[in-house]
């Protein structure tokens, strides 16, 4: 047991290193980051009180509905290259030749992207501790919504991988990505729609929006973990799939 999770960790390592090489992660750190201080202090400026909860209202929530729409879009680019790519170079064969399983293979490319991200994120601890100077002190509501964020992101990683998983294209990789994260985000208009009550309550449980909104609200359920983690096991079990359905 000790070596199946040590030999998913040294891949990981390897291909965050491979990461922070590249200069995509860079750019898109601080093409998020800028964004993100912009719409911070324009959400404040807009914010007719500075209450705790006027700013939790009026600025955080938005901002965090913000980051998690951004990632919708950073997610394909960041997962498109996992498997894509080293199929076009010949080199994921090799991989799969390794001691690693594929199950190691996937966990560690995913857990991989999700630190890349996490780190992405870590740049913008710092809106919440500008207003912690002002007297904000509502820090669990702040906790839950990048909890929140961070599990919409395994959602979004673990779509990612899958389809990276079909194709030696790292474009196409990243427009399936897309169509099927839009998919589940618009899921809440088929929901809101539907004149069956029952058939609604079901389609809003299968939106990634109404699980991400009650961790913003700081209302988390245990089905929204449930939630979460059978979506992001369920992408990986069918990357995991889709390589042992190939013959390399």
């Amino acid at each position: 047991m000790t070596s199946f999770f040590s030999n998913i960790w040294l891949l990981a390592k390897k291909e965050l290193a491979d990461s922070f090489s590249s200069s995509l992660l860079y750019v898109l750190t601080g093409f998020f980051s800028l964004l993100m201080g912009w719409l911070f202090f324009n959400y404040l400026v807009l914010s007719s009180e500075m209450t705790a909860g006027t700013l939790l209202q009026s600025v955080f929530n938005p901002i965090f509905g913000n980051m998690n729409f951004i990632f919708l879009f950073f997610a394909p680019l960041l997962t498109m290259h996992s498997f894509a790519l080293e199929k076009r170079q010949g080199t994921l064969g090799l991989l799969l030749l390794s001691n690693l399983s594929h199950i190691q293979i996937i966990l560690g490319k995913f857990i991989a992207i999700v630190l890349s991200t996490i780190f992405m994120l870590s740049f913008t601890l710092i809106l919440p501790l500008i207003l912690s100077f002002a007297g904000y002190s509502q820090w669990a509501l702040i906790f839950t919504g990048y909890a929140g964020i961070i599990f919409s992101i395994c959602c979004y990683v673990s779509v990612g991988i899958f389809a990276s998983s079909l194709t030696d294209n790292p474009v196409i990789s990243a427009v399936i990505s897309f169509c099927i994260l839009m998919g589940m985000m618009l899921i809440v208009l088929s929901a809101n729609a539907s004149d069956n009550p029952i058939v609604g309550e079901i389609l809003s449980y299968l939106a990634i929006p109404f699980h991400y909104e009650g961790f913003v609200r700081g209302a988390v359920k245990s089905y929204s973990l449930v939630y979460f983690v059978s979506v992001t096991g369920f992408f990986l079990w069918l990357s995991e799939r889709s390589l042992e359905s190939r013959n390399w």
